[in-house]
């Protein structure tokens, strides 16, 4: 599922919004070097803004990717414990149109709409994390390849997913960014949540004139 923006669409708008001089790219060298920890490719829009964006744009997010790594390393050691919920990038992502569309009537009908999998979803990787058990994950593949996931880390047995909206605030369900029903590619999805995050940065004070 590809972005409604083009990466020269997203470096303009960026421009506009932030100090591009921030964004440092990442070496093919080290995308490569990312992609044998996950041990998948990365969703093709991902692996071009690391490329050229690097970790990302200050004061926009910056992607964490010593965090990635870690997080993904330590999955992989608790999987191998509990094998039982085991889930990996390189599988298939679940998602289907199905779901979504069960995403969008649920919202229509004023309920939270969530997915229960009941475990780690498959064909993901993680992405960042919002705080406490919050995590956005990337999908890996399939049709909706390339599109951020939002989970509250914890019990295998009770896993809640609905796309990330990191634009939004918590909704009265309790859910960070809840209420959102459409998947959403990752250069849309770090567009808006720049965009939020300018919006909301305090302007600096001007001193008082005498």
């Amino acid at each position: 599922m590809r972005s409604d923006i083009s990466l020269d669409e997203m470096a303009t708008g960026l421009s506009r919004l932030a100090d591009l001089s921030t964004a440092v790219p990442l070496p093919e060298s080290e995308v490569v070097a990312l992609e044998e920890v996950i041990g998948a490719p990365l969703p093709d829009e991902f692996r071009s803004f690391l490329l050229r964006f690097g970790r990302g744009v200050s004061p926009g997010p910056l992607l964490d990717l010593r965090w990635i790594v870690e997080e993904t390393q330590g999955e992989r050691e608790h999987f191998q414990e509990e094998p039982e919920v085991a889930a990996y990038p390189w599988e298939p992502f679940p998602v289907t149109r199905d779901d979504v569309r069960q995403l969008r009537r649920l919202a229509a009908e004023g309920a939270d709409p969530t997915l229960w999998m009941d475990k780690p979803s498959p064909g993901t990787m993680f992405l960042c994390s919002h705080g406490c058990s919050w995590i956005s994950m990337l999908a890996m593949n399939g049709e909706y390849a390339g599109t951020v996931w939002l989970t509250e880390w914890g019990e295998a047995k009770d896993m809640y997913w609905w796309p990330s909206a990191p634009w939004r605030d918590v909704e009265p369900s309790g859910r960070l960014h809840g209420g959102w029903s459409e998947p959403v590619p990752f250069l849309d999805w770090y567009m808006r949540w720049t965009q939020q995050r300018v919006s909301r940065r305090p302007l600096s004070r001007q001193p008082d004139l005498p």
